[in-house]
């Protein structure tokens, strides 16, 4: 009788692998040649922004939080200015203020409007001296050249096609300092086999379901689903960023539920020591 409880157990779960891999495959193959244009990401992200914290938030049982923290750890603590870029509404802020020293500054950089104006709202809860708000473009950054000393990006990859993440990475590259850390974060398809069935599940009802409650339209939140599907996992996209000069490291959390990339723009000098350093152990 065991054998045969175990063997049905297993094969439910293998049907409900494939299931959740045909699902995953048949919403990559939606929009696999045609990533979402601009302005619907843009009329997407503004309507969610008065909801997308807390949705954010629960939906990922509180995962998402402590991911934020990995992606802010990863930054130096001598930072004297931070990029918060595609920011939303301003959820990093909380942890980089803990993160980093009082005199530095932080400017956020969001494409959506409604989220711009949730963060000015938010801020005032903040009360921190030297934030600054900007509704701009993250492909088309008004900051300096090597301004930054450090960049952090949580929950915004999954929607750039791969020309913008190459774009997106070319500019991350110019606005940071040499010796300048960037410090990219994404929810992802988990890795792990025995997950898949919960991430259907999770995908299909649990975060529709959330939107119906907050924002009274489910497809919202499932289009942000759909966009992690196309992403898949920042090892996908790491290629660009090495392209454009970092040095990387590749990072999974919770079996790939989420992954991160920690990129280092190395100084001329930093680099030459690193080759001799690495010379010497041959």
């Amino acid at each position: 009788m065991r054998p045969a409880i175990t063997s049905f157990f297993e094969s439910e779960i293998d049907l409900t692998v494939v299931a959740t891999l045909l699902f995953c495959r048949k919403m990559c193959a939606l929009g696999s040649h045609q990533h979402p244009p601009e302005n619907e990401v843009r009329a997407l992200f503004d309507e969610m922004s008065q909801t997308y914290g807390i949705v954010h938030v629960i939906s990922s049982l509180g995962f998402a939080y402590f991911w934020r923290r990995r992606c802010a750890a990863a930054i130096r603590r001598n930072s004297k200015s931070v990029l918060d870029v595609m920011s939303g509404a301003g959820e990093m802020v909380p942890i980089l203020i803990q993160q980093i020293n009082p005199q530095a500054t932080i400017r956020l950089v969001d494409f959506s409007s409604g989220m711009c104006a949730k963060a000015e709202e938010n801020s005032r809860r903040w009360q921190r001296s030297g934030l600054k708000i900007t509704n701009e473009n993250a492909l088309q950054l008004t900051s300096k050249d090597e301004e930054f000393d450090s960049v952090t990006c949580a929950f915004g990859l999954k929607t750039l096609s791969d020309a913008e993440m190459w774009r997106f990475a070319s500019e991350l590259w110019r606005v940071t300092k040499p010796d300048g850390v960037v410090s990219l974060l994404e929810f992802s398809i988990p890795s792990s086999r025995l997950l898949h069935p919960f991430f259907k599940l999770y995908v299909k009802w649990y975060v529709p379901i959330l939107g119906k409650l907050f924002l009274g339209n489910p497809d919202n939140y499932r289009k942000l689903w759909h966009y992690t599907c196309l992403f898949r996992s920042c090892r996908e996209v790491i290629q660009h960023f090495e392209r454009a000069g970092f040095e990387t490291n590749f990072q999974s959390h919770f079996f790939g539920c989420a992954t991160q990339i920690v990129a280092y723009k190395r100084s001329e000098e930093c680099l030459k020591i690193h080759r001799e350093h690495a010379h010497g152990h041959y």
